[in-house]
């Protein structure tokens, strides 16, 4: 019996029906409406009035437009007749099969019409008040009964002058349904977009609904009593706890009673009550209705009033103010969609899917393409509803520049409309001017379901970023030592195609290069327009690359990136001092000794003990704070050996010195083999020839330097008994 209990509490408490009351019957009859104005210049506005009702409402008597310039009271300025405007409109929240006329739909369940009035009014500088009364607000399940007062603002002073400045109040968009059928348990957005011709700034708040001149509806009554229940539990005893919503649940931000989420794990589980998500930037309210009470005659069950206050603001002599006020009501009516699921939310791709809204970030001088699919879940399961889905977009979709009329932003292609699948594709290759704008939509996805036509509002969010990203690899490029070179690349860090919109074809961008650096750098080498180059700076220079593209949008979206290579101080050469035996280098470490040009192994001290006849030079590795870097080669010290000429030999050089390199070196007295080794300042060798016999009376052998640069090198006249040599200057 207590598990039965238990159970029993839990249900009603989803319900939403414990103890506060349940609805009362009312006349089935809702009323609601907004006033905006547009601005006609001196002084002049145009005012106008959407008023809905249901279809068994009887026709709405007369409005009055009252305009006061003041407080709430303040006598009326003026007043004026507000003329119906053009047919009364239907809606259309029921499938066809249903709706034999416009305004006819299932029992108990009623469809709406739109009224729509104006009048032209001249307002000079003043805080104004517009405003019009009907004594027929019903009762709802969340309000209860009372007048319908409809009121914008307008504070069209100049604070400075005292002269009067226009303005255009919000406008709200037409294909927003102001009565909305939303089903029962199913995740349910309702946007409310509005345009601003003035460039104003805008400010959503939800607020609630007026009866009288700053006089808020009266909410009706509703808690939900605390619970600490018993309920089934396999693993034990477990407890249900819910602190309940305490009295006077209704208000502005809390219009629907929206059910109990339970979280935790037994032994003790949490009833949290559910909220309404408001999204003042994408103007949206998410829901996802709890509670649905079947109709019995004519009852406020199911039935919500709620309503959005639009605050504009402008910088008026550098001060940021209130220029004017709209509000907006909405009737939310809540149905069992008997087993009808709503179409999914619209799935993007390159884009981010969330709650309410898709946003897409696209870049500017590059082409993106963004795909969207329109599902819906009764036609993804087995056997599929085949329900057709039908897309709506705002009327001035391909018109209005602040939208897709903009025609350097993109394309929008909606295929298969009314299909079970519709598909759309956005293809997006804005140009700088285009950067820094947001393209804010609202598209209406629906089905075809009877009675009621299950409905999916979606945001879309673009916003176009600049999309310039020529960039230099590497990013941080190490410091370079003198006489040290590094390769640069340039990179186009984004998409390498555009689209020909006229072929309906995708290109190759080809791109131009130019390299340049700062004042006073250098290392560029002669040919500077290719994508990569070779730098070898002497000083720490920036190296700037601009990157133009020649094929679309060209204008503007040329990009100059750039990087410094940063050059550590020379190294001073190494000087060698001889003393005795022992060759010592100016530099304490870092130290490598070379012998003919050749590294001797393990010598790496500061000083080395000759061990053979030749060239000794040094080089050092000197490491500081921003890396290491190594010397210039230090000048040779040559060490001959202790064996003296051969006893009875001559060597003659000519011509010493030589212009052209080429030498006659002439031997006498020699009768072994002898090598003749030439060595640079460096100690490297650069020529050698042997002359396997020699004649003792005399032999000629040429030597050749006229591929060597102009110095002082050594020539080694080598036997196996002597060594003999000579001091060589190539011109």
């Amino acid at each position: 019996m207590k598990n039965y209990l238990s159970s029993l509490l839990f249900l009603l408490l989803l319900s939403g029906w414990l103890p506060g009351g349940t609805p009362q019957a009312h006349a089935t009859q809702f009323v609601g409406g907004d006033l905006t104005y547009v601005s006609l210049g001196n002084d002049q506005y145009r005012v106008t009035l959407h008023y809905y009702q249901d279809c068994s409402g009887v026709l709405p008597a007369p409005f009055t437009l009252t305009c006061r310039n003041g407080s709430c009271g303040s006598a009326a300025t003026l007043t004026a007749p507000l003329v119906q405007q053009g047919p009364i409109e239907a809606g259309n929240p029921f499938c066809a099969a249903i709706s034999a006329t416009p305004c006819q739909g299932p029992t108990g369940l009623p469809s709406y019409q739109l009224f729509t009035y104006a009048a032209t009014v001249t307002l000079p500088a003043g805080q104004w008040q517009l405003s019009t009364l009907y004594s027929a607000r019903p009762a709802m399940t969340n309000t209860v009964a009372g007048d319908l007062y409809v009121e914008a603002t307008l504070d069209n002073r100049n604070s400075s002058t005292g002269a009067a400045v226009s303005n255009n109040s919000p406008q709200f968009a037409a294909q927003e349904a102001p009565v909305q059928y939303v089903c029962w348990r199913q995740p349910t957005t309702l946007t409310l977009p509005a345009t601003e011709a003035d460039g104003d700034s805008l400010a959503y708040a939800l607020a609630a609904p007026l009866q009288a001149c700053n006089t808020p509806v009266t909410y009706s009554s509703f808690a939900v009593a605390p619970v600490l229940a018993p309920v089934s539990s396999t693993s034990g005893p477990c407890f249900f706890n819910y602190a309940g919503t305490g009295s006077g649940y209704y208000g502005p931000t809390s219009p629907i009673w929206l059910g109990v989420d339970t979280v935790g794990f037994c032994p003790t589980r949490t009833g949290i009550t559910r909220v309404l998500r408001f999204n003042a930037q994408a103007h949206t309210i998410t829901f996802t209705p709890g509670v649905y009470n079947a109709p019995t005659g004519n009852t406020s069950n199911n039935r919500y009033q709620l309503a959005m206050l639009i605050t504009e603001y402008r910088r008026i002599n550098g001060v940021r103010r209130v220029v004017g006020t709209v509000r907006r009501e909405i009737t939310v009516l809540v149905t069992d969609c008997s087993g009808n699921s709503v179409p999914n939310p619209p799935v993007a791709s390159n884009g981010i899917n969330l709650q309410d809204t898709t946003r897409i970030q696209v870049r500017s001088c590059s082409y993106t393409r963004v795909e969207l699919n329109f599902t819906d879940p009764d036609n993804l399961r087995t056997p599929s509803a085949n329900q057709r889905l039908t897309v709506t977009l705002p009327p001035n979709f391909d018109t209005d520049p602040t939208l897709f009329g903009a025609t350097d932003v993109g394309t929008f292609r909606l295929t298969g409309n009314g299909s079970t699948n519709p598909k759309a594709v956005m293809l997006f290759q804005p140009s700088p001017t285009a950067e820094g704008r947001t393209i804010r939509f609202n598209l209406k996805l629906e089905d075809d379901a009877c009675p009621v036509k299950g409905v999916r509002n979606r945001v879309f969010d673009i916003r176009i970023f600049r999309g310039n990203y020529a960039v230099i690899m590497p990013f941080s490029p190490p410091p370079l030592c003198q006489g040290a070179s590094m390769t640069l690349q340039g990179q186009i860090l984004r998409a390498d195609s555009v689209r020909n919109f006229t072929t309906n074809t995708s290109q190759l961008q080809p791109y131009t290069y130019q390299w340049s650096t700062n004042a006073g750098g250098n290392g560029l080498p002669a040919v500077t327009n290719t994508r990569d180059i070779a730098v070898n700076p002497t000083v720490t220079t920036r190296y700037i690359l601009r990157v133009t593209p020649t094929l679309g949008y060209t204008i503007g979206c040329g990009d100059t990136t750039s990087v410094v290579v940063r050059v550590r101080p020379g190294v001073a050469t190494p000087v060698i001092t001889r003393n005795g035996q022992t060759l010592t280098s100016s530099y304490a470490t870092g130290n490598q000794w070379y012998l003919n040009g050749q590294p001797i192994p393990g010598a790496t001290g500061q000083s080395i003990t000759i061990t053979a006849s030749g060239s000794y030079t040094v080089q050092t590795v000197v490491t500081g704070a921003s890396g290491s870097c190594t010397s210039p080669m230090s000048a040779a010290l040559t060490v001959l050996s202790a064996v003296r000429p051969l006893p009875g030999s001559s060597l003659r050089v000519v011509p010493n010195p030589t212009p052209d390199g080429r030498l006659q070196v002439t031997l006498t007295g020699y009768a072994q083999p002898v090598s003749l080794t030439v060595l640079d300042a460096l100690g490297r060798k650069v020529a050698e020839s042997m002359v396997a016999a020699p004649n003792p009376q005399g032999s000629t052998q040429e030597v050749n330097l006229s591929h060597c640069e102009a110095g002082f090198y050594l020539l080694q006249v080598r036997t196996a008994s002597s060594l003999e040599i000579r001091r060589i200057v190539r011109q």
